[in-house]
Order: structure tokens, then C-alpha cells, then sequence
């Protein structure tokens, strides 16, 4: 019997301004992919036999929604997510960055970059005296610091400066693309049916911004990604791929 339970990979990517596909990034592991299909219709009563029967339903709408469940922080799913733009930080340095004036002792400070070493913390006198390693306290990973002692081999003139080298990141801002139409594959096994294979196309799908990311949680973290798919116009409504996807069984 052709039983299906699937399992397999998904891929999301741009369409260009044909409707094809450009190239599809893999989004890692999925638990959950789902696909539902609606349509909304208008139906008419007949009005001669005294039952108000319905004689007629036409269809006025069909339309489709997309859900999928995402495991990865990886980039790709964090721009789909987001909305965000995904920015590479590539090795460098940073001569002088200057602190808030004053600092407050125990506060925590920002710096521009983030995975730093070297740091090496100067006042602002005409020869900078450097402030010891062990009267702050470094997070060089995050790319934070805070000062636990600011008199002691003073006096010292602030604004304090901070000069670092920073390593490679990635760093994704929110809310900074339009809503993102995509194109959606799964290439995936029917595991119910000797792993037949089996490919799903959407070809314009419509993402929202996930609902929520649990940062701080006992399990892993997980976030939804869900959209409308639209009909692809640029494709013949009565052509072999359909105009909203299309099941491929292998």
C-alpha cells in the first residue's frame, strides 16, 4: 500500500524575475514540513422547490499555506527568520575605540567587534598609561568588558581606549529585507514505501517572520517558519508545473 512517512532535506532559495529558482541553500535539519491547501467558495440556493436546495458551488479563491520547524542558527535561517541581512566580519584591528566618559566600575561596555584578543586598555593622557589587565575584566568572545578598578596606578584620564584585534563572525541584523518571496524543495524518502523517493516544489511562498526564539529554554531551540504560497503567474495555469507546486514521486 503507498503509505507515506517522509523524511529527506529542504532547501529554500530566491526566484529571479522569470520565476525560476536561483540557488537553493539547504536549511538543515527538519523535524516538521507541512503544506495545506484550501479554497473558498461560493455556493447558491435554489429557490423553486421550497428545500433551498444548493444547486451551484463555484470557486472563488485557492490558496495554500506553508510550515516548516527549524533546528540550525545557521545564516541562512536567520535572514528567512529575521528578515535580517547576514554580514561577514573578517579578521582585523581597532586602534583607540574610546569607552563612555566616565566609566561606571562594574558596568558592562560594548565593543564594536566581537571574538577579540590582544586588548590592551589606555587612558587618554598625552602619553597613554595603560590600564592593568587585572582592573577589568574581558569577555573576549562576546566582545565586552567591564572595568572592576579604575584608581589603582592612577590617576588615569578619561576616556579610556581600547585597542583589539577581532577575528571572523557572522553577524545577522533584524527586520532589514522586504517580506521574502522564496522557492521551497524538499527532496526527500518515502519511508513507509522502501524509501521511494520523492520531490515537493513550491515555487512562490510568501515567509513570515518567526513568532519567537527561545533563547534562554531546557530543550533545544526551535523556530517556526510559516507563509502563504502564492500562485506563480509566470507559469501557464494549465501547464505541466501547475502555477502554486507540484509532488514528484520517483
Amino acid at each position: 500500500m503507498p503509505y507515506f512517512s517522509g523524511q529527506g532535506r529542504v532547501y529554500i532559495g530566491a526566484r529571479d524575475t522569470a520565476g525560476n529558482p536561483q540557488g537553493l541553500n539547504f536549511v538543515g535539519n527538519v523535524p516538521e514540513l507541512k503544506v495545506s491547501l484550501s479554497v473558498e467558495t461560493l455556493e447558491h440556493q435554489e429557490s423553486t422547490s421550497g428545500q433551498r436546495l444548493t444547486d451551484l458551488q463555484l470557486i472563488k479563491t485557492k490558496k495554500g499555506e506553508f510550515a516548516c520547524t527549524l533546528e540550525e542558527l545557521i545564516a541562512v535561517n536567520l535572514g528567512l527568520a529575521l528578515y535580517g541581512t547576514t554580514t561577514d566580519q573578517v579578521s582585523g584591528t581597532v586602534t583607540a575605540e574610546a569607552l563612555p566618559n566616565p566609566v561606571t566600575v562594574g558596568s558592562l561596555y560594548l565593543l564594536a567587534k566581537q571574538n577579540v584578543s590582544s586588548v590592551v586598555v589606555k587612558d587618554s593622557t598625552a602619553t597613554p598609561k595603560t590600564l592593568p589587565a587585572g582592573q577589568y575584566h574581558l569577555n573576549a568572545k562576546h566582545g565586552s568588558l567591564s572595568i572592576t578598578d579604575k584608581t589603582a596606578g592612577g590617576p588615569f584620564v578619561e576616556p579610556f581606549k581600547v585597542d583589539y584585534a577581532y577575528g571572523a563572525a557572522q553577524s545577522t541584523a533584524l527586520f532589514t529585507q522586504p517580506l521574502p518571496e522564496r522557492w521551497v524543495r524538499f527532496e526527500g524518502l518515502n519511508t513507509a514505501d522502501s524509501n521511494r523517493e520523492v520531490v515537493i516544489d513550491l515555487y512562490r511562498v510568501a515567509i513570515n517572520p518567526a513568532k519567537e526564539l527561545s533563547i534562554i529554554t531546557e530543550e533545544l531551540l526551535k523556530f517556526e517558519l510559516s507563509g502563504q504560497v502564492l500562485a506563480d503567474t509566470l507559469k501557464p495555469a494549465a501547464g505541466d508545473l501547475g502555477q502554486f507546486g507540484r509532488i514528484v514521486l520517483l
